[in-house]
């Protein structure tokens, strides 16, 4: 037993030497001219490519729906609209077992890097679009579609922004790139008015061209982006103490777990996260929150689809959406650095549970397309601010050396409240209307959640990033 601890200990004493001269060669090497406006840049193509995949699957859904569920059929049969669209919300689920996943593998970029995980989910998010973009039959566009939801939830950039960023100025610089980000949803609409026109049968382009933009950012990240100066100077600083002497700090582990396992991966973020009062009752809002993000992100092409908006129709109410989500995204930075992160939550799920509403009114009572996208644009953007900056907050809270982990378990931990939410939206619309269960899931879930909030989570405006969580 000793002889094999002795060969494991000395097997890791290498792999960390060789970390450690590749990370000080890097960190010696510096940045080349410029570099953080072409980070920046680099981060604002990947919010694109990641804005646009997340939109798309949710943007074509009556489409796809329609073809594998109405007129092909799946499992030997054919299905009513309503029918297919729970069953397919049904199946997927298995998609989002791979979020289980998840918070394991942005654990690793507090190992290995940011970058590594920055070009992975990249790849793995183009990878989704173009599977679907080729899918012959149901089972090969879920497969495609896993991919997608694996990929585009890990959000590596917003660390990038996050430990780059001025802390003054940092809640602006990310609703910035944020907002160009969703900006470029607009790609949507714009592929669906010129691929698909009123012919719903060609959705596959639209999955297509997105994926052929998704290469070419890839290799741009992977030539042009280098880790951040906070992750170098942590890890290094780490890597440069003795095994031994962390494994004396490190009591509680059993002999031959790694050495650094109390200060990285998952469950020991997750403990982390429960024993501090701050972080545990903010995990609690956002999980109250996150029961409402089926009802709010999912449906709402179904919705306007069911209530009987031509194919153009809905078009152009995707063409207003991301304008209007864009210019909230870009107004939120500057409310946040003034007020605060907790009232930025509260003001934009404000929004969000107002414009809901209007919109369900909206598309029963025939109004205007190009009004009814605005109104789809504030609900969404309400909601997925209020749940951008839960993230920061929590991001906020906590040291350097365990911040990705951190972020994964909190989508771990997420994840029960999504599937509340999944379970409550899959059997409301087998009963009433696909905007009446919306309704009934998300205006309680947000309402609840804010309030938490507000009454029993601390302020992060102008946290020092390099020195979160030290006394906490």
């Amino acid at each position: 037993m000793k002889k094999d601890y002795a060969s494991a200990l000395q097997k890791q004493k290498q792999r960390e030497a060789r970390q450690l001269n590749r990370l000080q060669k890097q960190q010696s090497k510096g940045t080349y001219a410029g570099y953080f406006a072409v980070l920046l840049f680099l981060i604002a193509f990947v919010n694109v490519l990641d804005e646009v995949t997340s939109n798309l699957p949710n943007s074509l859904q009556s489409a796809y729906i329609t073809e594998f569920f109405v007129n092909i059929g799946v499992f030997g049969k054919t299905y009513q609209y309503e029918e297919g669209l729970a069953l397919h919300q049904t199946i997927n689920v298995v998609s989002y077992v791979f979020g289980i996943i998840t918070p394991f593998y942005k654990a690793l970029a507090d190992k290995f890097g940011r970058k590594p995980l920055f070009v992975m989910s990249t790849l793995g998010m183009t990878l989704g679009l173009f599977v679907t973009s080729i899918a012959p039959n149901y089972y090969v566009f879920l497969f495609g579609s896993a991919l997608i939801s694996f990929f585009m939830g890990h959000d590596i950039q917003i660390i990038y922004i996050l430990e780059v960023a001025p802390k003054e100025k940092r809640a602006r610089i990310y609703s910035l790139l944020k907002s160009l980000g969703i900006v470029g949803v607009v790609f949507v609409p714009m592929l669906r008015s010129a691929l698909m026109g009123n012919d719903p049968t060609l959705w596959r382009k639209v999955f297509f061209v997105p994926s052929l933009f998704g290469f070419v950012i890839c290799l741009l990240v992977l030539l042009f982006s280098k880790d951040t100066k906070v992750f170098l100077e942590e890890r290094i600083a780490y890597l440069s103490r003795p095994i031994e002497e962390r494994e004396e700090e490190k009591r509680l582990q059993k002999q031959q777990k790694q050495a650094d396992d109390k200060n990285h991966g998952v469950f020991n973020a997750c403990k982390y996260i429960f024993k501090n009062k701050d972080t545990r009752n903010l995990i609690i809002s956002h999980i109250v929150f996150d029961t409402a993000i089926a009802s709010v992100g999912l449906y709402y092409e179904s919705a306007m689809h069911i209530a009987g908006m031509s194919t153009q129709a809905v078009t152009n109410a995707l063409f207003v959406l991301p304008i209007v989500y864009a210019f909230l995204t870009f107004t939120s930075g500057f409310v946040a650095d003034r007020f605060g992160r907790k009232n930025t939550i509260a003001f934009y799920s404000s929004l969000c549970v107002i414009f809901f509403i209007l919109f369900a009114v909206g598309i029963n009572k025939g109004w205007n397309a190009y009004l009814i996208g605005a109104f789809c644009g504030f609900y969404q953007g309400g909601y997925w601010i209020g749940r951008d900056y839960m993230n920061i907050m929590m991001t906020e809270k906590v040291p350097t050396e365990i911040r990705a982990s951190v972020v994964g378990a909190e989508g771990l931990l997420v994840i029960i409240g999504m599937a509340l939410g999944y379970i409550a939206m899959v059997v409301g619309i087998l009963a009433i209307p696909v905007w009446a269960s919306c309704l009934l899931v998300a205006v309680p879930s947000v309402s609840v959640a804010v309030v938490l909030l507000l009454r029993s989570v601390k302020e992060t405006k102008g946290a020092d990033l390099e020195t979160a969580g030290k006394t906490a």
